[in-house]
């Protein structure tokens, strides 16, 4: 699947083929713990009494959750839904998970020469630097345009690269048009 010639391919692949050898050894892992999926769970709207049954035990919604949205998760997909035609503004706040080797360093780059969009995406710090095995550190992917038009998306990777790992993330912006807000019902 290509980029170029399957515009919809960032959905349907995600963050890529996964090399069951490399896999073993990943260098960076994104963290999701017990409370994020509760968290999310209840930004969906599950009650108590739901969040319970799924989780097995007394878990319980916190007090400020809001809705969730999906780049509140701390994971390597980043997708974004934007208004049609407006202009967007937008950061990803991610952790990792150093599982690799001490004292190393890993570098991003973003590559959206595939994409048609007048858009700007920066990481921020674009260099992460471990001393420590299971260290974290966090970062930001900041990004920004004039608009996505309906039906369209800003579409990207954002490569972390060690020079002996390179993992790939979705970097998605798609505008969507939610068909009943316009239309008359019953």
């Amino acid at each position: 699947m290509s980029a170029t010639k399957n515009p919809d391919g960032e959905f349907a692949y995600g963050s890529g083929h996964v090399n069951p050898v490399k896999g073993a050894d990943p260098g960076l892992i994104f963290v999701a713990s017990k409370k994020d999926y509760i968290k999310f769970l209840c930004g969906l709207g599950y009650d108590q009494e739901m969040v319970r049954q799924i989780s097995g035990d007394d878990s319980s919604c916190p007090r400020s959750v809001g809705k969730s949205i999906p780049n509140d998760d701390n994971y390597p997909y980043l997708a974004f839904e934007v208004k049609a035609d407006e202009s967007f503004n937008t950061k990803f706040h991610r952790t990792v998970t150093n599982v690799g080797i001490a004292n190393s360093t890993g570098k991003a780059k973003v590559d959206s020469s595939y994409s048609k969009s007048e858009s700007s995406i920066r990481v921020e710090p674009e260099v992460l630097s471990f001393k420590l095995l299971n260290e974290k550190k966090s970062f930001e992917v900041i990004v920004a345009g004039a608009g996505v038009s309906f039906g369209s998306r800003l579409s990207a990777s954002l490569i972390c690269s060690d020079r002996i790992r390179s993992v790939r993330s979705p970097v998605i912006v798609y505008a969507i048009k939610l068909w009943f807000h316009d239309s008359v019902c019953c």
